[in-house]
């Protein structure tokens, strides 16, 4: 992977960051960072200073920090916040031509073009996991030199999520991103709009990944997240 400005300053970068998103309207409980701008029972408002941060809702992130970081080709988009209806609508064009095996929990992607969709702990899944095609933290595998695009959607409530992607093998540390080799990254998207899932809207952002074939792991990069089981196994190439 690349690096503009050395490993030890894009790490300080990542912590500062977070950090900086702390201090804008994200607590922390129980060690996992969270939202906590709540304005009504089962409504809520992402604190300002986080979405102007981290691009979320204005739809005017474009590389920005994932472009510094030299990943995902520094073309990572924020599209906003997408419907319940848009929502199932993406899953839906994710799982296609993804050949999904529930018994090893295995997505297989035989085509050269392909939508990744990595849903933050949703409801209904475990706490602190992703779901990948209907499954829970599956390994995900793909064709080298595929064209694909990874598109990362927090459908949590009340916690922040982004997405890594990292040669490192788990377990994993609390402060994963700072011990880590990162070899794509998506940066943390707020909470969904509300608690009601009918009415909700989910903030969604998504890169082209262009990394070299081998094995990889996805993770969660919000201190605690990963620490806590929120991670997968990427393979590209590697048993195809």
């Amino acid at each position: 992977m690349k690096h503009l400005f050395g490993r030890k300053f894009v790490v300080t970068g990542i912590v500062l960051g977070l950090a900086a998103v702390v201090f804008a309207g994200v607590g922390f409980t129980n060690g996992f960072a969270r939202v906590t701008t709540p304005t009504s029972a089962g409504s809520s408002t992402p604190a300002s200073g986080a979405v102007g941060m981290m691009g979320s809702g204005g739809g005017n992130y474009a590389g920005g920090f994932s472009d510094m970081m030299g990943t995902g080709g520094g073309n990572a988009q924020n599209q906003g916040a997408i419907s319940s209806t848009s929502l199932a609508a993406l899953v839906n064009t994710g799982e296609q031509g993804a050949s999904i095996d529930p018994k090893t929990n295995t997505a297989t992607y035989a085509g050269r073009s392909l939508t990744l969709v990595a849903l933050a702990s949703p409801d209904g899944k475990p706490n602190m996991t992703w779901e990948i095609d209907g499954l829970v933290n599956p390994t995900v595998i793909i064709q080298p030199g595929a064209q694909v695009k990874i598109v990362l959607v927090n459908t949590d409530w009340g916690y922040m999520h982004g997405f890594e992607l990292t040669t490192n093998s788990p377990p994993y540390p609390y402060m994963t991103m700072a011990t880590v080799t990162d070899n794509f990254f998506l940066m943390p998207l707020p909470q969904r709009t509300t608690q009601n899932l009918v009415t909700a809207s989910y903030y969604t952002r998504s890169a082209s990944l262009t990394t070299a074939p081998g094995l990889y792991h996805y993770f969660c990069p919000v201190p605690g997240h990963a620490a806590a089981g929120m991670f997968g196994t990427l393979e590209i190439g590697h048993s195809l």
